[in-house]
């Protein structure tokens, strides 16, 4: 990585600023009867994940960026629908036709219920988030800002590493905690100009490998909590696991080319 100068940083702090207003746009969208919700609110929740890393990297991690994670918290329900019914889709498993019946009939009903638009007084709540995350940003001091920014891209980079290093020998929990740092910073690298800045190409691969597996965690808690547990279903916690490990031993070998 270069040295990040000033002008990089005014760079970063104009970037993110416009990240809030395209956010504040993409809201007031989903107060439109056009459009589709869910992939309307992937939208939000993509450009709010960067916008978190990029509020990190000017040490706003515990305001500016719980503010926008808070939206897209709320905002959840429509795009993990989809994204449960997409992952299921993918497993193809038909060996039980009753249960692949239940289970799609149900992820099905889910998808169109998440589709209705959150109220008025939903999308002002988030809006008010994003002017709070907005204000923070522009308070920070423009003093000696190339030198903050630096700092908070070390800081993000040897998150990286640390949690790349726990997948030699993981937890449940190391998985979903290294695809977030991943995310946070492949985000602030976003809003700095491209040479000042170039993820290596390893990353990004990394990050979709991790959300495959959480994607696949996340429907195994779904069919837990709606009893298609492994005593109604083995075949499909076997083939779920199979797919699991196959994910999770590709990202530990990668992660470890990574941390190195």
């Amino acid at each position: 990585m270069n040295p990040i100068n000033e002008a990089d940083a005014n760079f970063a702090k104009a970037q993110l600023t416009q990240g809030c207003d395209t956010m504040e746009r993409l809201l007031a969208g989903l107060l439109d009867s056009k459009g589709r919700v869910a992939e309307e609110v992937h939208a939000i929740r993509k450009l709010g994940k960067s916008l978190r890393g990029g509020f990190s990297l000017f040490g706003l991690r515990k305001s500016s960026a719980q503010e926008i994670q808070a939206i897209g918290r709320l905002l959840s329900g429509p795009r993990d629908a989809v994204s449960r019914l997409g992952t299921w889709q993918k497993i193809g498993w038909d060996e039980d036709a009753a249960a692949v019946s239940a289970i799609c009939g149900l992820l099905d009903q889910q998808t169109h219920s998440a589709a209705r638009r959150p109220p008025p007084e939903t999308i002002a709540w988030c809006h008010e988030r994003v002017v709070a995350a907005r204000e923070n940003l522009l308070a920070v001091p423009p003093e000696n800002l190339a030198a903050h920014l630096t700092a908070g891209i070390q800081k993000l980079g040897k998150q990286v590493v640390k949690r790349c290093r726990k997948l030699n020998d993981p937890s449940e929990e190391d998985f979903h905690d290294t695809r977030k740092s991943l995310k946070a910073y492949l985000g602030a690298l976003g809003f700095l100009p491209e040479e000042a800045a170039a993820p290596q190409p390893e990353m990004a691969g990394l990050a979709e490998l991790l959300g495959d597996e959480n994607d696949l965690a996340t429907l195994s808690t779904w069919l837990e909590e709606h009893g298609f547990t492994s005593r109604f279903v083995p075949g499909l916690w076997k083939k779920m696991k199979a797919s699991r490990q196959k994910l999770r031993k590709q990202a530990m070998a990668d992660a470890t080319a990574l941390a190195r």
